[in-house]
């Protein structure tokens, strides 16, 4: 649910205001990819033979959360002071934040709405009568994938306060103090939202917020560190490969194979803090790791999935339903079909709708925060 990274504008002290990597899409490249497969997996449509997806879907929206904290914090924290004086500055994040996310979800919300009252899709994955259209409307509701629209926008809200906490207690304590208020307000968050009580797909803040944290502190730690010496770069690389053998160790279908635990697709849906550690763990490691980690991530069709990776999200759910509703296709076919169709639809949506608006900003702002 992120766009490109572009080229950025240069702050004061000489630091970009974002760090442009490639590989930060890969990164969310990977994230729809796991959104995908795991909702193939739930039709019966695997992706992988031997090893069910199912239950991982989740996990990407997780890494969702922890690259948007991440990026946007590190954009607000790499400004001059002076710049936060600036109203242009929160009048052009404003509208950067409305920007990126509620043209294409009103087209998905009117499009669903539509259908659902001209009866002419029962298949659709997102019924949408009028109360449901009021309630997604006000980010109260989300159906099916629509839940994290509601729990991302949210936190846009919140998210300045959230950054000029951390430059205060950076600058008052360094970044042991900054760490200090990460953990206790994470410590605080889940006792406020336990992760028990969480809903299935809540769209509440509360319960995620310890995964924006991981991302917002993966922000200041990224600024500190700069360029890593030789030695830190395989300190990361050794935290990258301990953070995917982690992920992939929780996927709830490895340890069924292992025969550790019975098959439970919702296993890890509540794991929020762990989730929040090794997302932002591997990100880390991939900005300031070592070239062969980072590697993967710059890989061309990866990134493009990035770039077009929240149409991706949207229209996946519309696109299956179809394949296996209507078009009643199965096997490698339906996963061919699927695969095209996704690919041209989110394209198609990044094209017209996305890509246009990304160069939008406030007119007065002298430069536009840039970002997902």
């Amino acid at each position: 649910m992120q766009e490109a990274s572009t080229t950025p504008p240069r702050c004061a002290s000489g630091g970009a205001f974002t760090p442009v990597v490639p590989a930060l899409d890969g990164l969310r490249g990977l994230a729809v990819l796991i959104v995908l497969g795991s909702h193939l997996a739930n039709a019966g449509l695997p992706v992988l033979p031997g090893v069910s997806l199912a239950g991982t879907g989740k996990s990407g929206v997780y890494l969702f959360f922890v690259l948007s904290a991440f990026l946007l914090t590190r954009l607000l924290l790499a400004r001059p002071p002076e710049d936060w004086r600036r109203p242009a500055l929160w009048l052009d994040y404003a509208l950067r934040r409305v920007l990126r996310i509620w043209p294409l979800y009103l087209v998905v919300l009117l499009a669903s709405a539509a259908l659902t009252s001209a009866g002419l899709a029962p298949w659709w994955p997102y019924p949408m009568d009028p109360a449901a259209l009021r309630q997604h409307l006000l980010l109260q509701q989300g159906v099916s994938v629509l839940w994290s629209i509601p729990v991302e926008f949210h936190y846009y809200l919140w998210l300045p306060l959230g950054a000029a906490v951390l430059a205060s207690a950076q600058r008052a304590g360094g970044i042991g103090l900054a760490a200090a208020l990460t953990i206790c307000a994470s410590v605080v968050a889940m006792q406020l939202w336990p992760p028990r009580a969480s809903a299935v797909n809540d769209v509440r803040l509360g319960p995620y917020l310890v995964l924006f944290f991981a991302g917002a502190w993966a922000a200041v730690l990224s600024l500190h560190y700069g360029a890593a010496s030789v030695r830190s770069r395989r300190a990361f690389g050794l935290l990258g490969l301990s953070a995917v053998f982690a992920l992939v160790a929780t996927v709830p279908a490895v340890p069924a194979i292992l025969g550790l635990l019975p098959f439970t697709p919702d296993l890890n849906h509540r794991w929020f803090a762990f989730f929040a550690v090794a997302w932002a763990t591997l990100l880390l490691a991939v900005l300031h790791g070592p070239a062969w980690l980072r590697r993967p991530f710059e890989w061309r069709p990866l990134r493009a999935l990035g770039w077009v990776s929240f149409s991706a999200y949207l229209w996946h759910m519309p696109v299956l339903a179809a394949v296996i509703g209507p078009m009643g296709l199965t096997g490698t076919l339906a996963l061919g079909v699927f695969a095209v169709l996704t690919a041209f639809i989110s394209w198609a949506s990044w094209r017209l709708i996305e890509r246009p608006l990304q160069a939008v900003r406030w007119p007065s702002s002298r430069r536009g925060l840039t970002g997902p």
